[in-house]
């Protein structure tokens, strides 16, 4: 009986020690500002393979990271001058039970393959702006020239 506690006490302290250590890597990710975003990690079967997540707008890339991670480096590195949409679309079939109806998928292709993203409106508003925003002349200005 003894030994049984013990294993599910120390099963709850490593959840426990998990959930923080999500909570803390959040939070020093929300510092900078972040938005919550989900990216389809598989796609085996029709409408999953959808994680959970949050993207960092960082000079000219976005930066995802899956919400329920450890990992300090991003899972995506979408740099804004090689990405492009290829499709908007509504949640479908499957999708259309784990996403709200105010979500919208966008399938972004850049040299490095697809990836596809879904936000709310208001975050889309926000992506296309800084994916189309860029100071004048920042195409043929950088900081090692």
């Amino acid at each position: 009986m003894l030994k049984a506690l013990l294993i599910v006490a120390a099963l709850a302290a490593a959840v426990a020690v998990f959930l923080v250590l999500t909570y803390v890597r959040r939070s020093i990710f929300s510092r900078s500002g972040s938005v919550a975003m989900a990216a389809r990690l598989s796609k085996h079967m029709e409408g999953r393979g959808w994680a959970p997540g949050f993207a960092v707008y960082e000079r000219g890339t976005l930066r995802w990271y899956r919400m329920f991670s450890l990992a300090f480096g991003p899972r995506y590195a979408l740099s804004r001058h090689d990405l492009q949409i290829a499709d908007r679309r509504v949640p479908a079939g499957p999708e259309a039970q784990i996403f709200p109806p105010e979500v919208a998928i966008l399938r972004c292709k850049n040299s490095s393959g697809e990836v596809e993203l879904a936000m709310t409106t208001s975050a889309v508003t926000g992506f296309l702006s800084w994916l189309e925003a860029a100071p004048p002349g920042a195409a043929f200005y950088s900081k090692s020239d």
